[in-house]
This record gives structure tokens, C-alpha cells and sequence, in this order.
């Protein structure tokens, strides 16, 4: 699975008064692409995100033409894979003035927007006069490319397939209620109807990435359109891309690498004497990277040189999964050599387990993945992360491809990570001791996993939609299943539902269930901690320790972390220091058991 890149550039403003000082700057645009093209590059697409031209005129849309074509010449990326989307320089301004203002004034609320966005919207049909030169020239220019139009003509979407990912292009127009100037910023629209429509097209698309662009950051949206474009485009798109600012960045939406990622190009052409700037993308999903690299504009050598660069992680929601049986099995088939430890590989690789030997100056501990890097085994530390790689082969490829398949095309990288373990286990006795147990344990956790299917499902979207009292009436109607492992888990469910009560008595029920289910040894470790957190809530706080301490000595390791969390917010509210002394003391004396 090799590295996808592409291109973005934005705010070129072509006009032929200014056609000297563009030649000069875009020529060494155009010169910085074909050397890095020469020199190994490959780019699959292209995006330009609007101000191709300054003022929406027929005869600017000619200098973006011969452009594009020396573009098209020195990346090798063909016309078909070039998507632009209109900025506020491509509106004709003088055209459907009335119109606009009109439209200005009265568009003040989603319900007030929706109808000019429908299908035979003859008020939509005249404002959009005003971008009819761009819309020629990019129906035009791109005959060949393959697009589906939104019902409202403004937005489209496409598809790329490289190798085996499938890319989807939504390209959403910011621009059809603007004038330019400080006029617009807090009355843009670009309308939730434009981007459900475009969405609902890329819903049939299955694609693995979704990348959004427009020319107008979202923030300059009127106030009701901004949150409900970004939270769609937050939920929906791995990228969004747009210009307009002339000023590069990047940002992720919040910490989540499975979120969607902002990035602004600076102006591809505002003066000769500007920084100007285009932007080059590197998406590793193999590696779960997406780097953004900012290649500027040098006005005292004429040349564009690279500038900033920032990397930010991408993960992808599986669509589907397999089970630790089905990916241990498929390791052994793929090498025999590493069945002693096969379920321990694919409970790992399937986030089942998340602790790694670490290597000591003598032997070896178990930590958490994060800790390799206080390991100074580089290489070791290499042999692992490679290894976890295969997660990321796994999220996007396991559905279209046999685990066989997938494993003798991307799983060298397990072969030598299991082969590196072989060897440690017979140097070090306590190390292969302790894997020869987790394997077991996993081995007896999967056979024994609970087939509750339909009856879970149901109670876990009740669990999503915080349908406390339809949880709770549905869990109890599964406590009398004929399957225990149904039993168990609908009085968990009942337990996590009167937890969330507002009425003491239910809170009250909600520890009693906690507690049976810990006492009859059916207890899994979120019911520890649920049921901490829930006496910490009420402030029965000499209760809640008792739990954490108890728990402690029982729960698996991997889920010690959460529970001392909890201990931890014990201490701060009570400033108890001889329970932090008794925490700390129970954490050190199951690590040194284990």
C-alpha cells in the first residue's frame, strides 16, 4: 500500500493586467513540481480551491487554461484528476445585483435557505448568472471528468480508486452568495441542504477517505450555517481543504486522529513580491499519517522553496472486523513457526490486548505501547511499529481481501516481530512463561466469548442514545434468557442504566447489581469501575476505595490504568494520602506478581 499524495494550490486571481508578474511567479511554480516529480514524486490528483480568476470574466478563464496545462505537463496528473471548486474572484459581480442583495437580506435561517436550494429553484438558477463563466470554463476544461452534480447544481462529488483505496472528492461551492471584501465574512453560505445532497452521493461511493473542499474557511459562515456545515463535514470528511485566507495552516478537529483535518493554502499568486504558496499532501495510511508540506514562494530568488511541514495521524473506523481465532489461525497458517504466540499477536493487532515486553538491562517488563520510546532499543522499537502497521492494513483492506491474502502481502512485518519474540523467550525464561500464559488466556477467552448478538446490539444503541429507562425495561426483560452470557450482560446493562438515574433508589438498585455480579465472579472490569465511579459520585468515598483496591488484585492487567484513574480522583476530592499510599502500594505489588 504505497503513499498517496496530491497537490493543492488556491487564489491564483488571473487577470491579464497582472499577466507578466504571474508568468513569473507561476512558471516557478510549475518549474517546483516537475523537479520534484523528476526526483521521485508521484501525485495522484489535484484540488484548486477557488479565486481562479479575478472578477468571473470570460477572457480571465484563458490565462487559467494555459495554467492548468503546464501544471497538467510538469505533475503528470491529468485533467480528469484535477477538481476545482469557485471562489468569490469567480463571481461577475456586476451580474444579478438586485438578486444578490435580495438573496443577502432575506437568507437568515435554514428554513429561509432550503427552498432556494431545491432542484427547480428559479431564484438559485438567476444568482448563479453570477458564477456562469467559471461554471463554463470547468465544464469545459474537465469534459472528461466524471462528477455528480447536487440536485442545486452548486456542489458535485467524484471518486478516485488507487490501488485499493477509494478516494471521494466533495467539491462544495462557499461562494454563491458572495461579493467579496469585508462584506462577506458572517454572511456566507454554503447551506446544509448543498452538503447533505453532496454526502448522500458519497454514501454509495464506499469509500475509505472523504476529502471536503470549498474556497471559504467555515468560520465566516453566518453563525446557523457554520455549525451545522461543520459538524457534518467534521463527521463525514477525513480532510477539508479550502483558500481564500492567502495564509497557509493546518488543524485537526480536536485530538482525534479519526477526525477530520482543516488545511488552508496560502495565495498560489497574490503580488511577485508575496510569499505565495501551494501545499503538498503525503496521506500514509499504512503508517496512519497525513503530512502537510508548505512550498513557498521566495521573491529575491524567484523560486519556490520548501517551507513548513506538519504531520498529524489518521485512523480509520473498520467497516468490518475479524475475530482473534480467525486472525491467530491465518498467522499460523502464514508461518507455523509463530503458533506459541499467535493469539497474543492477534489480540494485539485486533486492540484486544496493549501491553509489549519492554526490554530492561535484564529481562523484560510489560508496558504499555506508549513506553517504548523510554526503551533504547531502536530497533527493537522498529520491529514493533511496523508490526502494529498491520492494524491500519486490517481497518482498510480486511472485506476486500482474505486474511491469507492480506497476510502474505503486508506481513513480514508480523513474521519478524513474532520471529524477535521466539528468540527473547529462549534467552529469558520469565518472559516466555508470562506469553505462554497470555496466549492461554486468550485462547480461553475466545472460546468461551458470549454469542449475544441481536440482544446486545439493541442494548448497546440504547447505551448510544442514552435511552436510560428504555435500557433499563429491555435489559430486564434478558434477565431470565436461557443464555447465561445474555443473563450477564443484561444485568450489566440494567446496572449502567439506573446508574444514569436521577432517583437515589435506582442509583441504589444500580450498586446492588454491580455488586452481585462481582460477587458471583461475573464481574467484567468495567463493572469495577463503573461501580467506583458511581460510589464516588454519591460520595461514598471509603466504599469506592474498597472497590478500586479490590479490583485491583483481580482485573487484568490491561485494565488496571482506567481503575487507578479512578483512584486517583479519589485522592484529589478527599486528600486522603493514606489511601494514595494504599494505591500506589496495591498497582506496585500486582506488577511485581505479574
Amino acid at each position: 500500500m504505497r503513499e498517496i499524495a496530491w497537490l493543492q494550490v488556491s487564489d491564483f486571481h488571473m487577470r491579464q493586467c497582472d499577466e507578466w508578474s504571474q508568468n513569473v511567479v507561476l512558471r516557478a511554480m510549475v518549474d517546483s513540481v516537475r523537479q520534484q516529480c523528476r526526483q521521485g514524486l508521484v501525485l495522484d490528483f489535484m484540488l484548486a480551491t477557488g479565486d481562479l480568476a479575478f472578477s468571473g470574466k470570460k477572457e480571465e478563464y484563458e490565462f487559467v487554461e494555459r495554467f492548468f496545462d503546464k501544471l497538467i505537463s510538469a505533475s503528470g496528473v491529468p485533467k480528469e484528476r484535477i477538481f476545482c471548486v469557485p471562489g468569490n474572484h469567480d463571481v461577475d459581480r456586476n451580474r444579478q445585483k438586485l438578486c444578490f442583495h435580495g438573496a443577502r437580506s432575506t437568507l437568515t435561517s435554514p428554513t429561509a435557505v432550503d427552498p432556494i436550494l431545491a432542484a427547480d429553484s428559479d431564484d438559485l438558477t438567476t444568482l448563479s448568472q453570477r458564477q456562469e463563466e467559471y461554471q463554463n470554463f470547468q465544464n469545459l476544461f474537465f469534459s472528461g471528468q466524471e462528477r455528480i452534480a447536487t440536485p442545486d447544481r452548486l456542489a458535485y462529488t467524484s471518486s478516485l480508486m488507487i490501488e485499493d483505496i477509494v478516494i471521494a472528492i466533495v467539491g462544495l461551492n462557499s461562494a454563491w452568495l458572495a461579493d467579496g471584501g469585508n462584506g462577506d465574512h458572517g454572511n456566507l453560505l454554503i447551506g446544509e441542504r448543498q452538503i447533505i445532497n453532496a454526502l448522500d452521493a458519497v454514501d454509495n461511493m464506499n469509500a475509505h477517505i472523504v476529502i471536503g473542499m470549498a474556497h471559504h474557511p467555515l468560520h465566516i459562515l453566518r453563525d446557523f450555517d457554520r455549525l451545522a456545515v461543520t459538524k457534518r463535514i467534521n463527521d463525514c470528511c477525513h480532510f477539508y481543504h479550502y483558500g481564500h485566507l492567502h495564509q497557509p495552516e493546518a488543524h485537526g478537529s480536536g485530538f482525534d486522529a479519526s477526525a477530520c483535518l482543516f488545511v488552508a493554502v496560502g495565495a498560489s499568486f497574490e503580488t511577485r513580491q508575496s510569499h505565495n504558496a501551494y501545499s503538498l499532501v503525503k496521506l500514509d495510511l499504512l503508517a496512519g499519517t497525513r503530512t502537510i508540506t508548505t512550498v513557498q514562494y521566495n521573491p529575491g530568488r524567484s523560486e519556490f522553496v520548501f517551507g513548513n511541514e506538519e504531520s498529524f495521524p489518521i485512523r480509520l473506523t473498520p467497516a468490518s472486523s475479524c475475530t482473534v481465532d480467525e486472525l491467530a489461525d491465518a498467522i499460523v497458517e502464514f508461518d507455523k513457526t509463530l503458533a506459541p504466540h499467535s493469539y497474543y499477536l492477534a489480540a494485539l493487532l485486533l486492540e484486544q490486548k496493549a501491553e509489549v515486553p519492554i526490554p530492561k538491562q535484564c529481562g523484560h517488563i510489560f508496558g504499555a505501547i506508549a513506553a517504548l520510546q523510554s526503551t533504547s532499543n531502536a530497533e527493537y522499537r522498529y520491529k514493533v511499529e511496523a508490526f502494529l502497521y498491520f492494524r491500519n492494513v486490517l481497518t482498510i483492506l480486511y472485506g476486500q481481501s482474505t486474511l491469507k491474502s492480506l497476510l502474505n502481502q503486508y506481513g513480514k512485518a508480523i513474521k519478524d516481530y513474532g520471529t524477535d519474540l521466539l528468540v527473547r523467550c529462549k534467552s529469558d525464561t520469565a518472559l516466555s512463561d508470562r506469553l505462554a500464559q497470555q496466549d492461554m488466556d486468550i485462547r480461553t477467552l475466545s472460546s468461551t466469548r458470549p454469542t449475544i448478538s441481536f440482544t446486545a446490539d439493541l442494548l448497546f444503541d440504547l447505551v448510544q442514545s442514552q435511552e436510560w429507562d428504555i435500557l433499563a425495561a429491555q435489559a430486564r426483560r434478558h434477565l431470565e434468557s436461557q443464555d447465561t452470557a445474555t443473563q450477564i450482560y443484561a444485568r450489566r446493562m440494567l446496572a449502567f442504566a439506573l446508574a444514569h438515574s436521577t432517583e437515589e433508589r435506582d442509583r441504589d438498585k444500580a450498586i446492588r447489581e454491580y455488586e452481585t455480579l462481582i460477587h458471583d465472579g461475573q464481574a467484567a472490569p468495567e463493572d469495577h469501575s463503573s461501580l467506583a465511579t458511581l460510589l464516588l459520585g454519591l460520595g461514598r468515598y471509603n466504599e469506592a476505595q474498597t472497590v478500586v483496591l479490590d479490583a485491583i488484585a483481580t482485573i487484568p492487567l490491561d485494565s488496571l490504568k482506567n481503575l487507578y484513574d479512578i483512584g486517583q480522583v479519589i485522592v484529589g476530592q478527599t486528600g486522603d494520602r493514606g489511601f494514595r499510599k494504599n494505591l500506589e502500594t496495591a498497582i506496585a505489588e500486582r506488577m511485581d506478581h505479574e
